[in-house]
């Protein structure tokens, strides 16, 4: 049974599996493709919740949600609880009223080799960080290495690149950050 932070039973939780890459540049296959859901995250301080709005580029919404999402120090870095609430416009207004460190990005679905892949690219002070995720199921849970061309390195396991930790970062630190990482991925290049 999963647990929640303080131990308790939480029978509406599920393990998220998943694991995180960087990658260089937005994959060839989607450049230019009106094909995203725009997403806005805002991450509430001092708690595991993520208040989540998902958009198509005209503007519709296509979901509204809040999210409480932790680890066990005993968890492998791709697993992850997660307990997800869907709201109603008005609801979503009330608690979007809450201070929040917010994220914006447009998330892209990629199918590469039998495999599906949601790929993130960030706007604002994190323009220019392109991840991707795959979700694991037991039948590619021995996938190892970057599975995709523009990989440059798998980050499940670092905190800096979870989305609650960027949303932390101020714009200018934000900018700097994402330019450290995108020339360090160009290093990779060559």
């Amino acid at each position: 049974m999963i647990r929640t932070p303080d131990g308790r039973p939480d029978k509406y939780a599920q393990i998220e599996r998943e694991r995180r890459y960087l990658l260089r540049r937005l994959p060839l296959a989607l450049q230019g493709s009106g094909d995203y859901v725009r997403i806005i995250d805002r991450y509430l301080p001092e708690s595991a919740l993520r208040l989540r709005r998902m958009e198509r580029p005209d503007g519709e919404t296509v979901s509204l949600k809040l999210a409480r999402k932790w680890a066990t120090p005993e968890m492998p870095p791709e697993e992850t609880n997660i307990t997800n609430l869907y709201l109603s416009p008005a609801e979503y207004a009330l608690l979007a009223r809450l201070p929040a460190a917010t994220l914006h990005k447009r998330r892209y679905t990629l199918l590469h080799e039998g495999r599906r892949f949601s790929v993130d690219q960030f706007d604002g002070p994190l323009e220019g960080l392109v991840l991707a995720e795959m979700h694991l199921f037991p039948e590619i849970e021995s996938v190892t290495g970057c599975p995709l061309p523009d990989c440059v390195r798998e980050v499940t396991a670092e905190p800096a690149f979870g989305g609650g930790r960027l949303a932390q970062l101020g714009p200018a630190e934000a900018r700097a950050w994402v330019r450290v990482v995108v020339a360090g991925a160009k290093e990779n290049d060559g």
